[in-house]
């Protein structure tokens, strides 16, 4: 398959037990994801209750899959009891910036002396 089809997205996981990583793996194989990188599951406790756990296991996967395939592997993993939750996104694209024009040192004001401000400002003030 070609990589110029493929996009890149992000998915951000929470997971009842350690082995559902394998799980949610395997799915997004099936729909034909190419990993780019991922951080494996850690053990972290819930502010709240989700489906009666009071901790899971939460990590992210980034790939590369064709747009089409997005709808089914959504579908596969809501049916999934061992995905708590889970958000999938495009990551954003980063742009450089420009590095800012040079300035023109001669279009900068002439520095003032004290002496030479306070004789413009009596000048001024008779």
């Amino acid at each position: 398959m070609n990589d110029e089809i493929k996009k890149d997205y992000e998915i951000a996981f929470l997971l009842s037990d350690q082995e559902a990583e394998k799980d949610l793996a395997q799915v997004l194989r099936s729909h034909k994801a190419d990993f780019i990188h991922q951080k494996s599951a850690a053990e972290q406790k819930l502010s709240y209750p989700i489906n009666k756990h009071l901790s899971a296991f939460f990590g992210f996967y980034h790939f590369k899959m064709i747009p089409e395939n997005i709808k089914s592997l959504r579908e596969a993993l809501k049916l999934n009891p061992k995905i708590l939750r889970f958000l999938l996104i495009t990551p954003p694209v980063k742009v450089q910036k420009a590095a800012p024009a040079p300035r023109d040192k001669k279009a900068a004001a002439p520095i003032i002396t004290n002496e030479a401000l306070v004789e413009k400002l009596e000048e001024i003030l008779k």
